[in-house]
């Protein structure tokens, strides 16, 4: 089972059409006009991919729409290195001592600091890549390593070994499995396989196995639809296919313009910013991640339903942390490791000597409160794997001597504050059904944590939730 992150699935058609700005704003007296016949305004908060493409579709039915985006960046966990160049290097959430205009040059390819894989050929974001003839690597073509008494050997070479072929076996009947136990609880497995069943299950899904809970887990799986082709894009930073694809509604955008209150109690709805600015929209679309919803960033009025405060408790989101570190040598070979360890330059780069290190959960949090030290104790974890070699050949700056790294920290992104959703022990998929319900035809909600289709804290799950909310406003609309 190969490593999946921060926000990449997809699981729907492309059933949006999509109409250029200029094509809506040529409609002559003749011409038929907008889809949808709707004098209001729907605002859609937060500029990630489900609020993109939910903007995207709405935008090409003629309805009128504002974007508006806590940050100064678009794409929210879809973030690239290559666009960092003119942010400063030292921040509590990124971190870099591989000082502009020398950024670019950590690797001969673009290194992704958040969704890195594409999972599905078929999916919403597979078919995005393709209509765009986009290239691509498939990483089959990969020879996954798994750490076991901090070995790492191939899948083939540890099929003898019991306690792995019991984490193997779990993982394959995850899909059927039923009972409100954690994964670490519910696979039984020895003590010696628990780090290896952390980081195939655990981590995989943005926690630990001792916190995601196996019952809602396994109902998202068997949902899942699309083929399980995992794809890399080989020259073409995620980041920019995201802002390309959905160009058309970037002039609709307002940047750092963070929401702190919303009053759907009044018509037309009040939303206030955190600088006390008043604006007013008909309705409202939220796609912030689940852990601003838990944290009360924003306040609602008339409170949240107790239905979905209480599945908004089911479901978990964690730090993550996402290190890059470049090697004079690689010496780890073609796969990718642990599965923490993804060597991005599978497919992409003759020298395959980067490696992109992603860690969730409650040792992500460990590794954050360590600040630039964690890099010390990540090639201390590979120097005990690969007999010091990590330590030897890491990339140095000529000069100081200092060790190049790169870290994102999501846990310090203010408007992120974490990787992606988990279903926690009690959780089951109504409980996403919960958060993504809409209210008095008013508030609606999208975004990776209340996707239904299996693809939940993954890209495909964002884009499948905005293409449901977008069915629901233009329902909502439509009905009046």
């Amino acid at each position: 089972m190969k490593r999946r992150k921060v926000l990449q699935h997809l699981g729907l058609s492309l059933s949006a059409g999509v109409i250029m700005p200029q094509l809506l704003s040529s409609c002559k007296k003749n011409d038929a006009g907008p889809e949808v016949n709707y004098s209001g305004t729907v605002a859609i908060i937060g500029a990630g991919a489900a609020g993109l493409y939910a903007a995207d579709i709405l935008r090409s039915k003629g309805i009128k729409i504002v974007v508006l985006e806590a940050g100064s960046e678009l794409g929210g966990r879809i973030k690239t290195l290559r666009n960092q160049a003119t942010i400063p290097s030292q921040s509590p959430s990124f971190i870099c001592n591989v000082l502009p205009p020398d950024l670019p040059s950590i690797a001969d390819f673009p290194v992704e600091l958040g969704a890195e894989i594409t999972h599905g050929s078929d999916s919403i974001w597979g078919m995005i890549i393709q209509n765009l003839n986009v290239p691509t690597i498939d990483l089959a073509a990969a020879t996954d390593q798994f750490i076991l008494d901090q070995t790492a050997k191939s899948f083939s070479a540890w099929s003898g070994d019991s306690d792995f072929t019991s984490v193997q076996s779990f993982i394959s009947g995850l899909p059927t499995y039923s009972g409100a136990l954690s994964v670490q609880q519910a696979a039984g497995i020895s003590d010696r396989g628990q780090a290896l069943l952390n980081s195939q299950v655990g981590n995989y899904y943005g926690s630990a196995s001792s916190q995601v809970g196996a019952q809602g887990l396994a109902q998202g799986l068997a949902l899942v639809k699309h083929d399980t082709k995992w794809l890399a894009l080989k020259a073409n930073p995620l980041q920019d296919l995201l802002l390309s694809r959905f160009s058309s509604v970037t002039p609709l955008i307002q940047m750092n313009t963070p929401i702190t209150s919303i009053n759907y109690g009044t018509d037309p709805i009040a939303l206030t910013d955190k600088s006390g600015n008043l604006m007013q929209a008909d309705k409202v679309i939220i796609t912030v991640p689940v852990s601003i919803l838990k944290g009360g960033t924003i306040s609602f009025s008339p409170a949240l339903p107790g239905t979905m405060t209480t599945s908004l408790a089911n479901i978990g989101m964690d730090a993550s942390v996402r290190v890059i570190l470049e090697f004079k040598k690689n010496f780890w070979g073609t796969g990718a490791t642990g599965p923490q360890y993804f060597n991005a330059g599978v497919g992409r780069s003759e020298n395959y000597k980067t490696l992109s290190i992603t860690i969730n959960g409650p040792k992500a949090a460990e590794l954050s409160a360590l600040g630039t030290k964690m890099i010390s104790a990540l090639l201390a974890e590979l120097d005990a794997v690969y007999a010091g070699q990590a330590s030897l050949y890491v990339r140095r700056d000529l000069n100081t001597n200092e060790i190049l790294f790169i870290i994102e920290d999501w846990s310090k992104e203010e408007f992120i504050k974490g990787g992606y959703s988990y279903p926690l022990i009690n959780a089951t998929n109504d409980d996403r059904k919960n958060i993504g319900m809409s209210i008095n035809d008013k508030l609606f909600f999208a975004g990776e944590a209340t996707d239904v289709n299996g693809d939940a804290g993954t890209i495909n799950g964002a884009l499948a939730s905005a293409e449901r909310v977008a069915q629901k406003v233009v329902k909502s609309i439509t009905k009046l």
